[in-house]
């Protein structure tokens, strides 16, 4: 057990979870160091950040969307980023029914999200931390490896040396280097992995009149899934919006959309969002990124409430990642960043206790939302990929209705709709409401019905796959990746 009545905490990673947590900490008065390897300059502008695609988040580069429970956390625990943003150029946008929906009486306040892309959102939070004098950023400094004294962490192993710490917090997002280090010493971490059989291509435009040119019949974004793939349109700050298609990872038709040229045409070709990428509303801004090898991720630092290091404790995507067609990951590393931060303030000088007590808060946080995703993506490979492989976890059969099923009956049912888009928006919980007596029947009694909603005009997947091979046949294109 530490004698020091401040512990020294070292966070790895400097991205939205440990940027997240260094905030957190250093507002209660914990004095933090935070090591990120990225040693690129913070950019000194909005024009600048949003170009700030760092090589350690390659995420930053596609779609991003901040739901209401984000807005909520930063309202509650850091109001000043939350305006910071705002003066960034990113709008808030109420979420409203669908115009299917009657509605009698105003929407839930909290119903609202923060439209924005990732690297303005990360420099908005960057320049907070850096103000706060309990925080020392080191900017070009990555840790190498852990090191253990008497059983507990006592710090890291960087070029050159080590860094003494009685806290690591791990910050360092799905593709964290701690569980190799800790293999290292001998010590395994438990980690549940199904993979999300996705790829992504995403592409942004910056809109060049104003006003949106087209309905968000998503609430947040415009667009949805189709016959074995998605596309979606997110409008975003300072008038851009960007467009992502997903797609089956061994889909060889469908990969050629990496091409900038083919993926005009095929969003071209999707109304809902045609009119976000039309020539006389928008101009692109970007080339096509591309992400794929996804997984929903779970790992445990303290299973059965032994530490697996005392001292040691995770956030973020170092703990859980899920499919990003959720939307769910910047979210859930603040929430993230706030358990962890509650347990560092309540269990600080003991690392075991430390270690169990964060770890079982986190579990607590994210299995709900890990067990989701992996039930929804396996929903959409059964539709995508009949008869295929599907995701090998086995999902626990839970009573009431499915998420497909309470999103159907959320297109003419208010009550529905509101407790639906509050679970989407992680102010509640799948079961709080999936399991919901009063909801499950009136989703029954809705599904018993005759309506049903109009399906969104999109072309077949063969359809889509000629065109884009058209295209690329014809014209001999630049990659952009």
């Amino acid at each position: 057990m530490s004698t020091r009545a401040v512990p020294r905490v070292l966070v790895l990673g400097g991205g939205m979870a440990g940027l997240a947590t260094a905030l957190l900490l250093a507002r209660r008065g914990q004095p933090v160091d935070l090591l990120e390897r990225d040693r690129s300059a913070v950019p000194t502008g909005v024009r600048a950040a949003a170009g700030w695609h760092r090589g350690t988040v390659p995420q930053s580069a596609h779609s991003h969307v901040f739901l209401a429970r984000f807005r909520q956390l930063l309202a509650a625990e850091a109001p000043d980023v939350l305006a910071g943003l705002l003066a960034a150029g990113a709008p808030e946008i109420p979420l409203r029914p669908p115009a299917s929906v009657p509605v009698a009486g105003p929407v839930d306040p909290d119903l609202v999200v923060v439209a924005a892309r990732r690297p303005v959102v990360e420099w908005v939070l960057r320049r907070m931390v850096e103000k706060e004098r309990h925080v020392r950023v080191h900017a070009g400094a990555g840790a190498v490896g852990l090191v253990e004294s008497r059983g507990r962490v006592a710090g890291v192993r960087v070029d050159g040396g080590v860094v003494d710490a009685d806290i690591v917090i791990d910050a360092t997002g799905r593709r964290s280097p701690v569980p190799g280090w800790l293999q290292e010493l001998g010590r395994a971490v438990p980690e549940r992995r199904s993979s999300c059989e996705i790829s992504y291509y995403t592409r942004f435009w910056v809109l060049h009149r104003s006003g949106d040119p087209g309905e968000l019949n998503l609430g947040f974004a415009a667009g949805g899934t189709f016959d074995r793939y998605s596309c979606l349109a997110f409008p975003a700050d300072n008038g851009t919006v960007s467009v992502t298609f997903g797609a089956l990872p061994e889909d060889q038709e469908l990969r050629e959309l990496r091409r900038a040229e083919a993926f005009d045409v095929a969003a071209e070709t999707i109304p809902a969002i045609a009119r976000w990428v039309d020539s006389s509303v928008a101009v692109p801004i970007s080339g096509v990124a591309a992400m794929t090898g996804l997984h929903n991720l779970l790992r445990v630092l303290a299973p059965s409430g032994e530490p697996v290091l005392p001292g040691l404790l995770a956030v973020g995507d170092a703990v859980c990642t899920t499919d990003p067609a959720h939307g769910r990951g910047v979210t859930l590393a603040l929430e993230s960043a706030l358990a962890g931060t509650r347990a560092v303030l309540a269990h600080g000088t003991d690392p075991v206790d430390l270690a169990a007590a964060a770890d079982a808060a986190q579990q607590d946080l994210m299995t709900p939302w890990w067990h989701d995703s992996v039930a929804q993506d396996g929903v959409r490979l059964s539709r995508w990929r009949p008869g295929g492989p599907h995701p090998a976890e086995p999902v626990p059969a839970s009573e009431g209705v499915s998420h497909g099923e309470a999103l159907l009956a959320a297109q003419c049912d208010l009550a529905v709709w509101a407790q639906v888009t509050a679970m989407q928006h992680l102010l509640c919980r799948p079961g709080d409401v999936l399991a919901d007596p009063g909801i499950v029947r009136r989703v029954r009694a809705a599904l018993e019905g005759p309506w049903r909603p109009a399906p969104l005009e999109a072309p077949s997947h063969s359809w889509l796959g000629a065109k884009v091979r058209t295209v690329t046949s014809q014209r001999p294109a630049r990659l952009t990746v």
